[in-house]
C-alpha cells in the first residue's frame, strides 16, 4: 500500500536541504555588491574576488588540513575503540563507551569553553589546539559508525583466520577492515563535515590571525557580506560534492552503506 503523505515529505525534506543551497551558489554570481537572491545579472567576479582574498582562503586551506589531520587522527583511535568495546569481554566496556560518545550529549558551547579554559594553560590556542579539539569532537562519528559494522560481522572468519597461521595484523589488514570499511568510511565523511564545518569549537580555539574558513564566513557575514562570501562557500560546496563523488566512484560508498 502506497502513502503519498510519505513522498510528499521527503521531498519537503530534500527542497529544505537543497533550497538554501542552491540559494547560496545563485547569490556568487549577482552583479550587485551585496548578497541577494534571485540574482541581478551574471558575473563571474566573485569568484575572482574570493580567490584574491587572502582570508577566505587562508581559511579555507586551514580548515581542509585540520578537518583532514583530525579524519585521520580520530579515525585510527575511534576505530581501535570499536574493536575494543565489540569484544564480548571488554572490560569497563559501559564507562568507555559514555566516555567515547559524550561529546555528542554535551552542547558544543559548553565543550568550546571547557575547552579553551584547558587549552589557555597548556598554551594550545593555536593549530595544534585546534586539531585536538576537533579530534574530540568527531572521535563518537567514528566509533558508532564502526561499532554498527561491527555488529554484523562474524567472528568465526577472524578466528579461522588466525588458526591458520595469519598474524594479528594480517588478520586486521585483510578480514576485518574490509568487513568494518563501510563504517570506517561513513565515519571519516562525517567526522570530515563535522570538522570542516564547525563554528562553536573554531570561534573559541582559533586565533586572530588564523581562523578557520567558517569563523571567516561567519565574521564577514557580520561585517562585510558580500557575494565574494557567497563564492567562498560555493567553492566549499563544489569541493564537498567532488570529495563524495570520488568515494562513491572508488569505494562504492553509498552502495556500501545500504547494502
Amino acid at each position: 500500500m502506497k502513502f503519498p503523505i510519505v513522498s510528499y515529505l521527503a521531498w519537503a525534506i530534500y527542497a529544505a536541504i537543497l533550497v538554501p543551497i542552491i540559494m547560496v551558489i545563485g547569490a556568487a554570481f549577482t552583479e550587485t555588491r551585496y548578497i541577494t537572491f534571485p540574482p541581478v545579472g551574471f558575473t563571474w567576479r566573485w569568484y575572482g574576488a574570493a580567490f584574491a582574498d587572502s582570508s577566505l582562503m587562508n581559511g579555507l586551506w586551514l580548515s581542509s588540513l585540520v578537518a583532514l589531520a583530525s579524519v585521520v587522527i580520530a579515525t585510527c583511535l575511534g576505530t581501535a575503540a570499536a574493536l575494543y568495546l565489540a569484544r564480548p569481554d571488554a572490560r569497563f566496556r559501559g564507562a568507555f563507551s559514555s566516555f567515547f560518545l559524550a561529546p555528542l550529549n554535551v552542547p558544543a558551547v559548553m565543550t568550546a569553553f571547557a575547552l579553551l579554559l584547558a587549552f589557555t594553560q597548556w598554551h594550545l590556542i593555536n593549530w595544534r589546539g585546534l586539531i585536538i579539539a576537533h579530534v574530540i569532537l568527531t572521535l563518537p562519528y567514528i566509533v558508532r559508525s564502526v561499532l554498527v559494522s561491527l555488529a554484523g560481522r562474524d567472528g568465526a572468519v577472524e578466528r579461522a583466520a588466525a588458526i591458520l597461521g595469519a598474524s594479528p595484523l594480517r588478520v586486521f589488514w585483510h578480514v576485518t577492515l574490509p568487513i568494518i570499511r563501510p563504517g570506517v568510511l561513513a565515519g571519516g565523511t562525517f567526522a570530515f563535515l563535522i570538522s570542516f564545518n564547525n563554528v562553536p569549537v573554531s570561534v573559541f580555539i582559533s586565533t586572530p590571525g588564523s581562523a578557520p574558513f567558517p569563523v571567516v564566513l561567519f565574521n564577514r557575514m557580520q561585517w562585510l557580506a558580500e557575494p565574494s562570501v557567497a563564492a567562498a562557500a560555493t567553492l566549499a560546496i563544489l569541493g564537498t560534492i567532488a570529495v563524495m563523488l570520488l568515494l562513491e566512484w572508488k569505494f562504492s560508498f553509498y552502495r556500501s552503506m545500504f547494502r
